[in-house]
């Protein structure tokens, strides 16, 4: 009896340890998935702010047109660089979606954790890329419109 009682004790906090772990889990999953959909209503609008970009390059000379004082050279190496961080900031958000994985059933509840924390850190270091893209976007563009 008392052997009973001793191996139901154990099983039972191994069946607690598991499902805390799964539970810890699941809120990971959950915390990266809330970054994910935070970033998603951005994208559009990089993409957008990237045509424009692309746009405003092509039209350098009616620019300088229609402001003589502009330093053409200057603007264009702005607008590049604003491409550029629009282009990066969008690609790694696509590949990152590609290539995350939400369905972890063979592996152990670590494994697990450690894969979500990455991904975690992953997804929040392209929460402020898009920020930062977001924001020198609208700083440069808003002269133009």
């Amino acid at each position: 009896m008392r052997s009973y009682l001793f191996l139901s004790l154990i099983s039972g906090m191994m069946m607690s340890s598991c499902n805390n772990a799964a539970n810890k889990n699941l809120q990971l999953q959950e915390e990266v998935i809330a970054v994910h959909d935070s970033i998603m209503p951005k994208m559009g609008a990089l993409v957008r702010d990237n045509l424009k970009v692309g746009l405003l390059l092509t039209k350098m000379d009616s620019l300088k047109q229609a402001n003589p004082t502009l330093d053409t050279a200057q603007e264009k190496n702005k607008l590049l660089k604003l491409q550029s961080q629009l282009t990066q900031a969008n690609e790694e958000m696509t590949d990152w979606m590609h290539d995350f994985e939400p369905t972890q059933a063979d592996k152990k509840s670590e494994e697990v954790a450690s894969y979500l924390k990455g991904e975690l850190a992953k997804i929040r270091a392209l929460k402020d890329k898009f920020a930062i893209a977001e924001s020198e976007s609208h700083a440069l563009l808003s002269k133009y419109k």
